[in-house]
């Protein structure tokens, strides 16, 4: 087959046609790689190991991870380039609403809170509603995030794709951030929100309406803008546990699915761009409603939860959806030998890459116990094996 470019090699894949090679992916989506193991990747590739490290301080970033940059992306082939919306309403708003050095609350009204005396990431400290007694009038009542006509962010954002659009021939993939399920999970408290959708059924529906307007709404906002320069558009709502998924197939059909609908219908109005939803663990059970709703593709595809194997996968669903991610992040990246890696590559683009369909990509974020080296053979043996 002949050479494509990279943007016509991811655009075919989502598609599930076969490219010339299984495309490469380096942080593009949810999945990128720790600060730290970040920095020692830098070094062994004789780069400066302060090369585009994440700021601790930044609310903007509170999982300390790092888009690489531009020079490792070309030195491994990488076929994505990324934009990304830092929240659903101005990112300056997160920065106008810090409490103290290691506390910040976001545009939801979520409270964040990182280690005093640690090298570590901000976590989730309280949600606004995450108390006893709430009522529907509480919830009617808040001051939910309201977008702007237009926004010096989501200017900027469209520029920045525009630019790498017409600039580069890489797939250009814009992440808008979380749809409806971890907004609520945070304002309400996550144990909260997974009892209300049980025992009072009206007040999760209520969270999960207002949520859902104000990224539908964020998303026409970023996508009026930038929609005619991405090549794919990617959002989180993580749905499944190591295990199980967070929902039986019933209830997920029922109480979430709709919202689901509305996000990714929103994103089809505004762009011919694939959809790729990133969401872990296992969640088998629920991928003929993503399927149903319009995603194209789904990240980080973790095979190593329960009833996610890749070759089942490829077998169930291959032939309506597209997977992205699958190198092992749990035990193969930290534990293995750069052998190892190999062998995981080899093997999941035999299972997943078979006439098309699969982009290659750690299975989460690469964490800071990751070897360099590992990080190395992923992608060096990805382009020895991925030919088609």
């Amino acid at each position: 087959m002949a050479s494509m470019t990279h943007r016509e090699r991811v655009v075919r894949t989502l598609s599930r046609q076969e490219p010339d090679r299984v495309p490469l992916d380096f942080g593009a989506v949810a999945s990128s790689i720790d600060n730290n193991a970040y920095g020692r990747l830098a070094v062994q590739l004789g780069m400066p190991d302060e090369l585009e490290r994440a700021d601790l301080n930044d609310p903007l970033n509170p999982s300390k991870d790092v888009t690489p940059c531009a020079e490792i992306l070309e030195m491994f082939d990488v076929d994505t380039r990324t934009v990304q919306a830092a929240s659903p309403v101005d990112s300056q708003a997160m920065v106008q609403t810090r409490i103290d050095e290691f506390t910040y609350r976001d545009e939801w009204g979520v409270i964040w809170k990182r280690p005093e005396h640690e090298d570590g990431p901000y976590m989730y400290k309280q949600g606004p509603f995450q108390h006893d007694g709430l009522t529907m009038a509480d919830i009617e009542k808040y001051a939910w995030p309201s977008m702007p006509e237009a926004s010096d962010s989501a200017t900027a954002l469209a520029a920045r794709a525009r630019k790498l659009h017409e600039e580069t021939d890489h797939a250009i993939v814009l992440s808008v951030g979380h749809s409806s399920v971890a907004p609520c999970q945070r304002l309400r408290g996550f144990s909260e929100f997974m009892e209300d959708l049980v025992l009072e059924p009206g007040i999760a529906e209520a969270l999960l309406e207002h949520v859902t307007d104000a990224i539908v709404a964020s998303t026409n906002l970023l996508l009026s803008q930038a929609g005619s320069y991405v090549d794919v558009v990617s959002f989180a709502d993580d749905l499944g546990l190591q295990d199980r998924a967070y929902f039986s197939q019933k209830m997920f059909s029922k109480q979430v699915k709709p919202h689901l609908a509305r996000c990714v219908e929103a994103i089809r109005k505004n762009t011919n761009a694939k959809v790729v939803m990133h969401s872990d663990g296992a969640i088998f059970d629920l991928i003929p409603d993503l399927i149903d709703i319009g995603i194209d593709g789904i990240n980080p595809v973790q095979t190593t939860a329960w009833g996610m194997d890749a070759a089942r996968l490829k077998a169930e669903f291959g032939d309506k959806l597209a997977f992205w991610g699958a190198i092992d992040t749990q035990h193969t990246l930290p534990f293995g030998s750069p052998q190892d890696v190999r062998d995981d590559v080899k093997s999941k683009i035999e299972e997943l890459g078979v006439g098309g369909g699969y982009v290659l990509a750690s299975c989460h974020t690469i964490r800071e116990e990751v070897p360099a080296e590992n990080v190395r053979a992923m992608y060096e043996s990805a382009l020895e094996f991925g030919g088609y």
